[in-house]
């Protein structure tokens, strides 16, 4: 439904990192945004410009500073990485933008170049969160350092954002003034300690994903057990040999994607286990009856969207995070990857498909994670937001 409030400002800028958990939450916020009258402009690399024009975004193209470069495990180095690309591409983001500079920028947690240009711009910004909003104790937990200045890469990062006006770089990182979640607040790590003054919970904004390809269930009636462990980190031939030993005798029907990894690598595969490169998440979901997940927040939201217990093996810190959080709150189980064998996998399926009481609690947090208010919510958050701000400049 279109918003009824008169915009003060019409140009919205969104930056982001080029990774798939981190892109796909936005697009059905950006595709709320165009169909209530904004123009949104949304920098990006070539590799995902085809979603954001399917979104009804204009792609705003720049370089990926680490393109072929596996993301490393370690958020550290993956926070120097981020800081690097943010760096590298700030200057050709200001020059794309020099003639047509946005109303408003919206930022992933690591877009930190859209930071920059916004204050250098003097615009409204609003952090855009796929993952855990700050909270106390954050950066030891993700990063494994006390400090956030600790962090690899931070003086850079903090110069870099003092010359475009952020006068207190550390603060900014870990207490930006507005942000929106992709998630609800029932599933915030530590949400009595975030330190974000003003943040809105939304929940996963799904978007339609057509692109991504379709899939249909078996005619057998089997039930389906989605595998998975998301784009970045999915190069484990061992595990998934792991979950074919685990499941090949169950009667179920298996559905693995397995990144870069070849069929072949796995040896001979019963008839009910398909494997694919990639998956359409949002077309196998809503038939699955359990899923052995990375435990990244895309797709922990997007299994419990759709009422799916979980299997998280996490394969590093920020997955840790939400593992524990899956097991804390009862809706699955969190197996560390060290212990993933055959017999263990085995059985944590057979436990979160089979316990009435877990089923009962996924429930549950199906109904909270809908009721967050997903793409509509973000835009209304972010609509409030600006016309604040525009009151208060008067």
């Amino acid at each position: 439904m279109a918003s009824s409030r008169a915009h003060p400002r019409r140009h919205i800028a969104v930056f982001n990192v080029p990774q798939h958990g981190h892109v796909n939450p936005t697009l059905a916020v950006v595709s709320e945004l165009v169909g209530r009258g904004w123009r949104v402009s949304y920098a990006t690399t070539e590799a995902f410009a085809p979603q954001v024009r399917a979104a009804g975004a204009t792609p705003v193209l720049h370089r990926d500073l680490h393109q072929g470069v596996e993301a490393p495990e370690d958020m550290a180095e993956g926070a120097r990485q981020a800081a690097e690309q943010a760096i590298g591409t700030a200057p050709e983001l200001s020059a794309a933008f020099a003639s047509d500079r946005p109303d408003a920028v919206l930022y992933d947690v690591y877009a930190w170049a859209g930071a920059m240009l916004a204050a250098a711009w003097r615009v409204p910004s609003i952090r855009l969160s796929p993952t855990h909003l700050p909270f106390q104790g954050m950066t030891e937990e993700f990063y494994g350092h006390q400090n956030v200045s600790r962090i690899p890469g931070f003086p850079r990062l903090a110069a870099a954002l003092a010359s475009h006006g952020i006068a207190d770089p550390a603060a900014f990182l870990m207490a930006p003034g507005k942000a929106i979640a992709f998630f609800p607040e029932a599933f915030q790590y530590r949400p009595d300690t975030v330190l974000v003054p003003d943040r809105s919970f939304v929940g996963p904004a799904l978007a339609d994903r057509s692109f991504q390809g379709d899939w249909q269930p078996p005619k057998d009636g089997r039930p389906v057990l989605l595998v998975s462990l998301g784009t970045q980190f999915n190069r484990r031939p061992d595990f998934y040999r792991a979950c074919v030993a685990a499941f090949r005798d169950l009667p179920l029907h298996v559905v693995m994607s397995l990144g870069d990894v070849a069929p072949g690598e796995l040896g001979p595969l019963p008839d009910a286990i398909e494997t694919h490169a990639t998956v359409p998440q949002l077309s196998v979901l809503p038939h699955a009856h359990a899923f052995v997940t990375h435990g990244g927040m895309g797709s922990v939201m997007e299994s419990l969207a759709h009422g799916v217990p979980m299997v998280a093996v996490p394969q590093m810190a920020e997955q840790r995070v939400n593992a524990d959080q899956i097991a804390r709150l009862g809706l699955g189980i969190h197996l560390p990857r060290e212990h993933a064998d055959a017999d263990a996998l085995r059985e944590a399926v057979r436990h979160v498909s089979t316990s009435h009481a877990l089923r009962e609690r996924v429930d549950a947090m199906r109904r909270t994670v809908l009721a967050a208010g997903g793409a509509p919510a973000a835009a209304d958050a972010i609509e409030k937001y600006l016309i604040d701000e525009a009151g208060s400049a008067v």
